[in-house]
C-alpha cells in the first residue's frame, strides 16, 4: 500500500481470500474429476449430455471466484482472526468433504443431512426446529431427485 492508504501494492490476504481459494480449488477438482463422477451412456447423439450442466456450472463458479480474487487484490480483507474462527471454516469444509466421501457408502440422504446439521451447529444454530431443517431439505431433494427427475442418487 502507498503512504496515504490508497492504491498501490497488494492488500494482505485474509478471510475472503481463504474462502475464494477454497472455492476455486473445489471447482478445479470438480472439473478434473467430472468425467469419472458422472457416467454417460452415449447413443451417438451429439449435443448436451449429463455432464453439460455440471461442467457449465463449475466453469462459471471458477470464473466468478477467479474474477473476485483479481478484483479484491487491492481491497482490504477481513483478517483471519482467532484460531476458533479459522477452525469453524475448516469444520465446514471438512463436513462437506466428509459428506461427499460418505455418500457412496451411506447414501445421499445421510451425507447431505449430516453435513447440513454439522454446518448449522458450526454456525451457531441451537434451535431443534432449525436443526431439523437439513433433514427435511435432504429428504425433499432425495425424493424429488430419485422419483421426480429419475436421477440415480447414491
Amino acid at each position: 500500500m502507498s503512504f496515504n492508504g490508497q492504491g498501490g501494492g497488494f492488500a494482505r490476504p485474509g478471510f475472503r481470500t481463504l474462502i475464494a481459494g477454497l472455492l476455486l480449488a473445489a471447482a478445479a477438482w470438480g472439473l478434473c474429476s467430472l468425467d469419472r463422477q458422472i457416467e454417460v451412456f452415449g447413443f451417438g447423439a451429439s449435443g448436451p449430455d449429463a455432464r453439460s450442466f455440471p461442467r457449465v456450472a463449475l466453469w462459471l463458479l471458477a470464473a466468478v471466484v477467479a474474477l473476485r480474487l483479481v478484483l479484491s487484490l487491492r481491497a482490504e480483507d477481513y483478517p483471519l482472526g482467532t484460531p476458533a474462527r479459522l477452525g469453524r471454516v475448516v469444520a465446514v469444509a471438512a463436513s462437506g468433504a466428509a459428506a461427499l466421501w460418505a455418500m457412496p457408502q451411506f447414501g445421499f440422504f445421510a451425507g447431505a443431512a449430516g453435513a447440513g446439521i454439522i454446518v448449522a451447529l458450526v454456525l451457531g444454530e441451537r434451535r431443534p426446529l432449525l436443526l431439523g431443517l437439513p433433514l427435511i431439505v435432504a429428504a425433499v431433494v432425495a425424493y424429488c431427485g430419485r422419483h421426480g427427475l429419475s436421477i440415480p442418487l447414491p
